[in-house]
Parts: structure tokens; sequence; C-alpha cells
């Protein structure tokens, strides 16, 4: 896979499997392309991530048409930083429910970690201001 640091001229077309980049740009930036990208080419699966600031996570933004869209913080390599707290309303959900009970053991296993991480989460600091 070949990177395009913004050292160049911007180019005129993008081209499949390449990373581009950029310097320095104002925060939000990485919404702000996103959004150009939705709405010039609405059927473009991307990834899109903006490093941190200072004391602030970077933002990340992904989208495949037809199947979602990912926002998050993300780390200087664009690695999504999701909060424990987020996810823990997902433990809770029919679907996982339905996991504990099924007849493939990787899955049920799986649940039965995710359950897990569950209790311990509820034991974390501040629990009950969770967001």
């Amino acid at each position: 896979m070949a990177s395009d640091y913004g050292l160049g001229a911007a180019p005129q077309e993008l081209e499949l499997g390449f990373v581009y980049s950029t310097g320095d740009v104002a925060a939000g930036s990485a919404r702000t392309l996103a959004d150009a990208l939705m709405n010039n080419a609405p059927s473009a699966a991307f990834v899109v991530w903006q490093d941190p600031s200072y004391s602030a996570n970077g933002a990340y933004i992904a989208r495949v048409p037809d199947v979602g869209d990912l926002e998050a913080e993300c780390d200087v390599e664009g690695t999504p930083v999701i909060s424990l707290r987020k996810v823990i309303p997902f433990f809770t959900t029919p679907q996982r429910v339905g996991w504990t009970r099924t007849e493939d053991n990787e899955i049920r296993e799986a649940a039965e970690v995710l359950d897990a991480v569950a209790v311990l989460a509820k034991r974390l600091p501040g629990a009950a201001r969770a967001e």
C-alpha cells in the first residue's frame, strides 16, 4: 500500500488502496472530508481519521455503503478508541443473550466473556455516572 503524506500536489483523482495525508489541518476536518465524500461519492467505502491534537483524541469515520458507518475517537495510528462504558449497553441486548444459548461453543464462550466484562464494568470507578 502506497502513501501520500501531503508533500506533493493535491491529487485530482483518488486511487483505490492509497493512503492520503496532509499536514496540519483545523480540528473537525475529518468530519468535513467525510461529509464531502458521502455527498459527492455516495457509493464509496472509506476510512478517514484525524490525528489527536494535544490532549484530545483524534477523529475516526468509516463508511461502507449498505453496511453502516462507524464514528469514534482514535489514536495517532487511526485506531478507533471506544470507551467500555459506551459498549456496555450491547451486553444486555437480546442478540447477546441469544448467543449464550447457542450450540456454537466459540460464540457461547464469547458471550460469556462479554457477560464477565459487563460485571467488571459495573465495578469501574464512577460506573453509576457511565456515559
